[in-house]
């Protein structure tokens, strides 16, 4: 199964496009592998990149006309075949490279706050996991030497009354044998 989104933008001759794309990880954690292919208005590729959940490139076109950029989920590249394939940030710009910090705008990032406050809260509750089982081990950990304790107790004092009783019976049966003899 192929998920598969083409973008076409008017490229000028000469003029420099640069941009990136990343996955953004499912539901799981786990990150899609996608194929960027970029072809020409003439139907030549000018740019390939396989299996990758992210990357940067950056080209200076040849061509005049309209430039496809195709981006495509690799199942085969993807660690699982159930990666579900989620949301990508796209990020292209044409003309000089320089701009680019001019470009970038606070409403730009607001999108990956999201998944920074997503990942937070999932590391806060992994330490709260580890931390309940950290002390429920512990207080396994004290039963069982305390079970283990009084086991040990209750097997020496079994022991010992076998014992007292073995001797107090042959105690008695040897008084009763030397009643009998007299």
């Amino acid at each position: 199964m192929w998920y598969e989104e083409c973008m076409q933008y008017d490229v000028n001759m000469y003029e420099p496009f640069y941009g990136s794309f990343v996955a953004l990880p499912d539901l799981y954690s786990l990150q899609a592998r996608y194929d960027l292919i970029i072809t020409s208005p003439s139907g030549t590729r000018v740019h390939e990149i396989y299996g990758e959940p992210e990357t940067k490139f950056h080209l200076v076109p040849y061509e005049t006309g309209k430039y496809r950029f195709c981006l495509r989920l690799n199942q085969e590249k993807t660690g699982s075949r159930y990666v579900l394939s989620r949301e990508v940030l796209w990020d292209l710009h044409l003309g000089h490279s320089e701009h680019h910090a001019e470009n970038v705008k606070e409403h730009d990032t607001q999108g990956l706050w999201h998944y920074v406050h997503q990942v937070d809260s999932q590391l806060q509750q992994l330490r709260a996991t580890q931390q309940y089982l950290y002390w429920r081990e512990r207080r396994h950990r004290m039963t069982v030497d305390s079970t283990n304790q009084r086991v040990l107790v209750y097997a020496l004092v079994r022991n010992g009354v076998l014992v007292l009783v073995s001797l107090l019976q042959t105690f008695f049966i040897r008084r009763m044998f030397a009643k009998a003899a007299n």
